[in-house]
Order: structure tokens, then sequence, then C-alpha cells
């Protein structure tokens, strides 16, 4: 067989044991067989190579294994691997097989076959993209290395296969990064907030004031940072209505808002274009009300996050939905690729952020005030990934249980 005298599949070396035996893999097992592959390593020199059984005891007594961790599905292999290692001279102390059940997580799939399967056939950008469930993946999407562990360490190892829900690690996700992450204001959708009665420079350039924002409530040590604001600023789009349901609360004419430790502003009115499409909002702001509240004591029922036009900055933002549609990717398909979803992610460009975050190193996470966290790409400046929102659903799922 080594010699290449056979063809392909004609002979296979055995394991004489008991063919009565009540365990099938222990019924004279398959230890060797022709194949004619090409190896990545050894190229053309070998014409029979090893089963999985056979060789995978060896190679963890070789190199010095003590425990070996396996899925459920190899219990029925353990007395084989045993027989097998009974039988060699083994350089040191026997390795030990163990099975425990996988880590199964809802909308994702861990099988390293169907993994490889997306990245070759270019449905991920590779084995750091954002959406794979790898470490790589995760780091890039700016998941800590503590939440996980934490998350590992609540659900434990068990015996019975089991699938979690995945907004349970974003939730110790979301957990850890609220303690750590450093806050920031960022716009994805831009439309203009002009202030109509903000006052001008001696040239006529309008004044530009600066105010000390938290960093991180959460962590007094982070301390402020100091956000430009003037008369011309960037607010969300759904942040404005022109005539707002009961329950919205944000910017409409007639309506006072706060704007993120800044002032009170009042909608004065708006602007659109030809189609009719709102292209710039007009307010007027109260300069008794510096830091965002009112000397009178008069309430508002929202605050919003915001970027002063003329200190914006450039940012590309990547959205992620979930990778698969079903929470059991294949269960009423027969294969997860089929349950892939079509829109797993969008990507914004000409989001506006405010110009501390250049000053956040490569893959650290920041919260965006209001819209979650995302983590700096470490490639690419200016490019964030998100993260998590800021909406734990995990506390839904369990009020529903």
């Amino acid at each position: 067989m080594r010699a290449g005298e056979f063809a392909d599949g004609s002979r296979i070396l055995r394991a004489k044991i008991d063919m009565q035996h009540e365990n099938m893999q222990l019924r004279d097992p398959v230890m060797y067989r022709i194949r004619r592959g090409h190896h990545h390593r050894t190229g053309d020199a070998w014409m029979i190579y090893p089963t999985y059984d056979w060789a995978h005891g060896q190679s963890d007594a070789i190199e010095g294994v003590t425990h070996s961790l396996c899925s459920l599905e190899f219990d029925s292999h353990r007395a084989l691997y045993d027989w097998y290692l009974d039988q060699l001279p083994l350089p040191g102390d026997q390795p030990r097989q163990t099975e425990f059940a996988r880590l199964n997580l809802t909308h994702t799939v861990t099988s390293k076959r169907k993994l490889a399967q997306l990245v070759n056939d270019g449905l991920v950008d590779g084995w750091d993209d954002a959406r794979m469930p790898t470490l790589r993946g995760m780091r890039r999407l700016g998941y800590p290395a503590s939440a996980i562990r934490d998350f590992l360490a609540f659900i434990g190892v068990a015996r019975t296969n089991s699938r979690h829900q995945i907004e349970l690690l974003e939730s110790y996700v979301r957990t850890e990064l609220n303690r750590s992450a450093q806050r920031r204001m960022a716009v994805l959708d831009p439309i203009e907030l002009v202030i109509t009665n903000w006052p001008a420079d001696a040239d006529g350039s309008p004044v530009v004031e600066y105010f000390d924002i938290v960093n991180n409530p959460e962590n007094d040590a982070d301390g402020t940072r100091s956000v430009a604001f003037s008369g011309r600023l960037f607010i969300e789009s759904d942040d404005f209505m022109v005539d707002p349901p009961k329950q919205f609360f944000r910017l409409s004419p007639g309506r006072e808002v706060r704007l993120r430790g800044a002032y009170l502003v009042t909608c004065a009115g708006f602007e659109t274009d030809e189609a009719g499409n709102v292209t710039r909002v007009l307010a007027e702001y109260d300069p008794e009300t510096r830091g965002g509240s009112a000397p009178d004591g008069r309430k508002v029922k929202s605050t919003m996050h915001w970027v002063s036009v003329d200190h914006a900055l450039d940012a590309t933002v990547a959205l992620y939905g979930r990778l698969f549609s079903a929470e059991a990717p294949g269960d009423t398909t027969g294969d997860p690729i089929d349950d892939l979803h079509p829109n797993s992610r969008e990507i914004r460009s000409g989001c506006k952020v405010e110009a501390a975050l250049t000053a956040t190193p490569a893959g650290s996470v920041v919260q965006f005030e209001r819209l979650g966290y995302f983590a700096h790409d470490t490639e690419q400046p200016l490019l964030f990934h998100r993260t998590v929102g800021l909406r734990d659903e995990w506390a839904n799922i369990r009020k529903r249980n």
C-alpha cells in the first residue's frame, strides 16, 4: 500500500479487535486507507493516510496532551481512543479523552466546515469579518475578552446539547462596555440644525463655545473632554419630524428639546427642497440654559446629541444584523447557507463625528451617545463597527420566557 502498488480504495489496513463488539467503533476499525491526494505539506510523497481515530491519540501522546476535549459525538469513540493507546509504547502518561456539549448560539454557525465555506465562497470578507463567530471576528467587532470569559463562565460546561441566545452574550458585552467605553457624539444620518439667534463675532463669523462633557459617567477617572459648539450643528434626521405622532418627543415645530450638555432650543421652522424633503431645521436657543438646564425649572422630554458643522469629521460606520436569519440555521432548510441573511451589513458613509474620535486608538470601543457601542477599525481610520446597541434585548427575552 505504501509503495503505491494498489489502486485507491482497493486495500485498507484494519485493527483486529472484535467484529462482534457491542461498540461498533471497535469492530476491526480502519487504520490506513490508500488515497493519492496532494498534501499541502508533503506533496505527493505518500499514498496512504491514517484515519482520524488512529492518529488522534498518537498525536495527543506525542504532543504531551493530558486531556483531549471533544464534542459529544466522540463519546462512542473514546473506547477506541483508549484501545489504540493501550497497544502503543507512549513517550509519557496516557492522555484521557473527555467529551462535552458544543457551544451553540442562535443565529450563529460554529462549524469550521461551514465557516470555511463562507470564507471560500466570498460570502464574508474573511476569517476576521466582524460578522464571523471567530475570535478574530469578535475582536474586530469590539467584543472585550473579559465579556466573552464572563459569558462562558455563566453558561458553564455541560454534557447536553443546547442553544444559547446570542442576546445573552451581547448582554455581557454591553455590560462590560458600559463600564469601560468612553462616550462620544456621532451623527449617522445628518441633517443641519441652524440656530437663528446665535451670536456672531465682530467679523460676522459665528461665535464658537466649548463645553466640557463627561467621557464616561460610570468612571470619574476618565474625566471630561472639550467639545466645540456653534450656531450650525448636525443632528440625526430621525430627530426631527414636521408632523410628529403623539409619543414623539424630539424636535418638531414649536417644540423645545435639550442639546446634550449645551442649550435648550426650540424649533422655529424648517426648509425643504423642490421635492418637499426637509433640508434644514431652524431653531432658537435660550442663552440662559447653558449646560442644558433652565433657571426657571421648566422640563423638556428629550435630549439630543449633535456635532458642530464646522468641527465635524467625516466617518464611515458599519451596522450589523444577524449573519443568519434563522435562530437555528439549517434546521428547516437542511443547509445553514440557505438561511444566510442577505443584508446582514450596512455601510454608511458621510457620517459626522466629533473631533475627539481622531484620538481613539485602533481596535478600541467607544459609545456613540444614544446609538450604541462602536469599535474603531484596526486598519482604516474613522471606520467604526457597531458592536452592540444600547438596548438590552436579553432583558426582554427573559421577560417573555
